[in-house]
């Protein structure tokens, strides 16, 4: 009688892991400022036109689009132009603010410069 209620305590308990597995959708962990950061870097890689001196995320949503996750990241960034832009001379420090979204896929989060940046 001890075997069969520990047989069916152990069957219980792997059936409950087992649901958590494939029943319960988890919240992915959001995209971090080192991923927006490769963003910045891959879609500022060409033409080369400024330097990325820092970025700072700022806040972020995720929300669920059609059945995706969609992350927003806001940041702000502190740049450094490499040529001269309009009246300002190479070297012109600018700061400005905006946001990265991201959408959940089977293997990372995608940016909007189409990479996938894996979960951390």
């Amino acid at each position: 009688m001890k075997k069969l209620f520990h047989s069916i305590l152990l069957l219980t308990a792997f059936g409950l892991f087992t649901w958590q597995l494939t029943a319960c959708k988890r919240t992915p962990s959001p995209p971090t400022e080192q991923d927006a950061i490769a963003v910045w870097k891959n879609t500022h890689a060409r033409p080369h036109l400024n330097d990325l001196i820092d970025l700072k995320k700022t806040n972020g949503q995720i929300e669920e689009v059609n059945g995706v996750n969609v992350y927003t990241l806001f940041y702000e960034v502190k740049e450094k132009s490499v040529v001269q832009l309009g009246n300002a001379p190479p070297g012109t420090i600018t700061t400005y603010q905006g946001n990265y979204p991201f959408k959940w896929t089977e293997k990372g989060w995608m940016g909007p410069d189409n990479q996938v940046y894996p979960e951390h």
